[in-house]
């Protein structure tokens, strides 16, 4: 029974030894970086922003003053910082700020395009090094100051800007005119000898791009394309998404836009669902609208040939007719099948002229084809010693398509418009 005791007391203390806290904090003792933005500096090495949440009435506090705070987004601060380094820089952030940065719910890092195209790979070890460093978080490429695109991350709908900037992301899986690239599949990427990185492009938008003409004769611009800050819109949120940066390593080597983003997506099996418009190819004033989908990841085979890389690409994809302006009758059996091939076509040719693209003017294996490659090495050190990035721009590559429209929508079939003069012909 002594003994029982004995044990129960040295349980018990050891118990009361473990659950002490002597070293926790309480939430409120720290601030939640919200978006990170690494500019070049100009008096130190880089320029480091750092956006976080105000705690419950600290946006209405600082609005009741009568004063605007350019650095005030709503429910968020912006503040920056000239340091030598991207950890530093949050410890000297505790010298204005009275509470600690914590990187834990960090959604994105944004870096200006001047920055990317010097170099990354150096601040980024020390980043994925650190423990409270969230994988999942967004990279983003601004064409212009990562400072400035932050400020303008705003929550316009209503709710935390915490979870705006999360749903933001999530758009990717919607219309698929930019990827979604998380910290860790970059970093990763970036050491790999398999495929090299990309990042999520964005800018600002100054909405000089929307034309005010009403009456103006401008011929239909079907299939084109617009990188971010281009794009002819107006609304209240400045900032977008549109297309993908480009890198060698970690050096940023170009960008595509969005709809070359889309085709991107369909060869690497990432594309989900979207809408497609292209002429009319029997009423080019017109356009027809597809919905397709993928139906099953792609085919990838890579081999030598001659001594020279080839990689074939087997697509599987499906579509439904959404919309035809014309109102010709393509729900018809011999017009259904020209449709198809019209659609197959186009969309081939383009991803074509993507690869292509890819391949001579940037250089960079962003398909991940050398993961494919790699295999007709024995060894790891044959596959490096090669230098499979140095090859890619001579690869040669096949495309084979299969297209199937399956479905015209809630209508069987075209029909003609009648008016007072009688029927409309198409």
């Amino acid at each position: 029974m002594g003994k029982m005791l004995k044990l129960a007391a040295c349980l018990l203390v050891v118990c009361i030894l473990l659950s002490g806290c002597f070293d926790a904090r309480e939430i409120d003792d720290e601030v939640y970086a919200i978006s990170i933005g690494i500019d070049k500096g100009t008096k130190n090495t880089i320029r480091l922003t750092i956006q976080y949440a105000t705690y419950a009435g600290g946006g209405q506090q600082s609005g009741s003053s009568g004063m605007e705070n350019p650095n005030m987004q709503g429910d968020s601060i912006v503040q920056t910082i000239e340091c030598p380094s991207v950890l530093e820089g949050i410890d000297m952030f505790g010298m204005a700020i009275s509470r600690r940065i914590s990187l834990m719910h960090a959604k994105m890092v944004v870096f200006s395009e001047e920055f990317a195209k010097e170099g990354v790979g150096i601040y980024l070890a020390p980043i994925e090094r650190y423990r409270e460093t969230r994988g999942s978080m967004a990279v983003v490429v601004t064409r212009g100051s990562a400072e400035e695109f932050i400020k303008e991350v705003k929550s316009n709908i209503g709710g935390t800007i915490s979870k705006a900037v999360e749903l933001m992301f999530l758009q990717a899986k919607y219309n698929n005119y930019f990827p979604y690239i998380q910290f860790n599949e970059f970093y990763k990427n970036i050491i790999s000898s398999y495929q090299q990185p990309i990042a999520i492009y964005g800018d600002i938008n100054d909405f000089k791009n929307k034309t005010d003409e009403k009456s103006q004769d401008v011929p239909m611009s079907i299939m084109k394309g617009y990188l971010p800050g281009e794009i002819p819109r107006r609304g209240v949120t400045k900032i977008e998404y549109a297309g993908v940066a480009v890198f060698n390593g970690d050096k940023m080597e170009g960008a595509l836009d969005f709809y070359e983003c889309t085709y991107y997506l369909i060869l690497i099996g990432k594309f989900k669902t979207g809408a497609i418009t292209f002429k009319d190819p029997n009423a080019p004033e017109n356009v027809i609208v597809l919905d397709i989908r993928s139906e099953k990841k792609p085919k990838i085979k890579a081999y030598f040939q001659d001594g020279k890389p080839v990689i074939d690409i087997n697509l599987k994809i499906e579509s439904d007719i959404e919309s035809i302006q014309s109102r010709i009758n393509y729900e018809e059996e011999d017009l259904h099948r020209e449709l198809t091939d019209y659609a197959k076509k186009i969309l081939t040719d383009n991803m074509y002229k993507l690869i292509e693209k890819v391949q001579k003017e940037l250089g960079s294996d962003i398909f991940g084809f050398g993961r494919y490659m790699a295999g007709n090495f024995k060894t790891i050190q044959e596959w490096e010693e090669y230098n499979w990035f140095s090859h890619f721009p001579e690869a040669q590559v096949n495309l084979e398509l299969d297209l199937h429209i399956r479905r015209s929508g809630m209508m069987t079939g075209s029909s003609p418009i009648w008016t007072r003069d009688g029927r409309e012909e198409s």
